[in-house]
């Protein structure tokens, strides 16, 4: 069990129901928690707005976003093909499951699970099958797990990062991303960061947290920058802000939190890509 600490700071849901939350530290260094923790979480992500489980919404921020979408899938795919050898890959937080589609059509032995039944529905009309449950007996069956964005929101990550073990090959890899709470833009907004996402967003990560989460089952082979993540959730943040032309300052100070990335190493977000420990 993760346990809380000293307070990092105190925000709100803006995205939706614009409730308080606190930001504590944790008992693992680089690791922050949310509190309270709903128990209920659905109400949550019931919006249109919430852009990985509806493609309903046709707002031009809306468009962006999947066209940025669409360009992160062939890098991922990229990403996954470097390493899964033939084997099986499971993409947990599928989403609309445009990236299992594409890595099928693109003849990887794929499947994907996803939570959200809505975001299901939506990857069925497109003829994706996702699974509702994560396969936990599934073991040592995956050569590739990825999860983009998901750790984030799980409420013991330690013990999911176990069942995850458990189901990889030996020498399997495990890919995550992950938002940067060290990151420019995270220190510009500070709570109005919409990286901290709070309720959805039950742990917050930097690259320590990741490292000393993940120890004891994982070695950490790479990490790599997500160079577009800056200018999505600096765009928010403006918003959040209530900033005059919030997409055009958001782009700019995405800019500049990538600029800082080169000198500093703290991206607004970071992939990382671990191997399974026997």
């Amino acid at each position: 069990m993760i346990k809380k600490a000293d307070l990092h700071l105190e925000t709100r849901d803006y995205f939706l129901t614009k409730h308080r939350f606190d930001i504590s530290k944790t008992s693992i260094h680089g690791v922050l928690i949310t509190t309270p923790q709903p128990q209920e979480l659905d109400k949550y992500y019931d919006s249109e707005e919430y852009l990985s489980h509806d493609d309903s919404n046709n707002s031009l921020f809306a468009k962006l976003y999947r066209f940025a979408r669409k360009l992160n899938i062939k890098s991922k795919f990229k990403l996954i093909s470097k390493y899964d050898q033939g084997g099986k890959v499971l993409d947990i937080g599928a989403g609309n499951g445009e990236l299992v589609k594409y890595l099928v059509e693109e003849r990887l032995d794929a499947q994907g699970f996803e939570p959200n039944e809505q975001a299901r529905k939506i990857a069925y009309q497109k003829g994706v099958r996702l699974l509702d449950h994560l396969p936990v007996r599934n073991k040592s069956f995956y050569k590739v797990i990825q999860m983009f964005h998901v750790l984030e929101h799980v409420r013991n990550p330690k013990e999911y990062l176990d069942e995850i073990h458990s189901m990889l090959e030996d020498d399997g890899i495990l890919i995550i991303a992950l938002p940067n709470f060290k990151s420019l833009d995270a220190r510009l907004f500070k709570n109005y960061w919409a990286g901290y996402d709070v309720p959805r967003h039950l742990f917050h990560f930097n690259k320590n947290g990741v490292i000393n989460i993940t120890k004891e089952k994982f070695q950490l082979l790479e990490n790599k920058p997500m160079w577009f993540d800056s200018f999505y959730v600096s765009i928010l943040s403006a918003r959040y802000k209530k900033w005059a032309i919030p997409f055009l300052t958001g782009l700019g100070l995405g800019f500049v939190s990538n600029i800082s990335a080169l000198i500093t190493s703290e991206p607004s977000s970071r992939i990382y890509i671990l191997k399974k420990l026997k």
